[in-house]
C-alpha cells in the first residue's frame, strides 16, 4: 500500500502533466487566431473547466461510460489543427460547435467501436 506522502506526491505530478497540456493548447490555438489576452483567459478557463468535468466523469463512472480509474483528462494536440482551420475559414463559434458534435459523435460510435476485434485476443484473456 501507498503512503499517503507518495499518493499526493504522485496526484501532485499527474495534476502538473495535465495542467501543461491543458494551457498550451489553448495558447496555441489563441495565438494562431490572434486572441486578446481577455479571450485567450477565457479560453484557457473553459479548458480548465470541461477538463475537471472530463475528469470527474471519468473517475465516477456509470453503467455506460468511464474507466472509474483515477485518471486525469486534459486537451489532446490532436484537435489544434482542425480547430485553427476550422476558425480561420469561419469563426471561433463553428469550431466550438463541431468539437460539440464530433464529441457527441464518439458518444454515439463508442458502443460500436468497442465491440469490434482489431487485434487478436492474447491467449491469456481467452481462457
Amino acid at each position: 500500500m501507498l503512503s499517503k506522502q507518495r499518493v499526493v506526491t504522485l496526484g501532485f505530478q499527474h495534476v502538473l502533466a495535465m495542467y501543461a497540456g491543458a494551457v498550451v493548447v489553448p495558447l496555441i490555438v489563441g495565438g494562431a487566431l490572434k486572441l486578446t489576452s481577455a479571450q485567450m483567459a477565457y479560453l484557457i478557463a473553459a479548458d480548465l473547466f470541461t477538463c475537471g468535468v472530463a475528469t470527474i466523469l471519468q473517475v465516477m463512472g456509470s453503467k455506460y461510460f468511464g474507466s472509474r480509474l483515477p485518471v486525469i483528462l486534459g486537451c489532446t494536440f490532436t484537435a489544434v489543427g482542425p480547430i485553427i482551420a476550422i476558425a480561420s475559414a469561419s469563426n471561433l463559434a463553428t469550431a466550438y460547435g463541431a468539437i460539440i458534435l464530433s464529441g457527441l459523435f464518439v458518444v454515439l460510435a463508442a458502443p460500436l467501436y468497442g465491440k469490434l476485434r482489431l487485434f487478436p485476443m492474447p491467449y491469456w484473456a481467452a481462457r
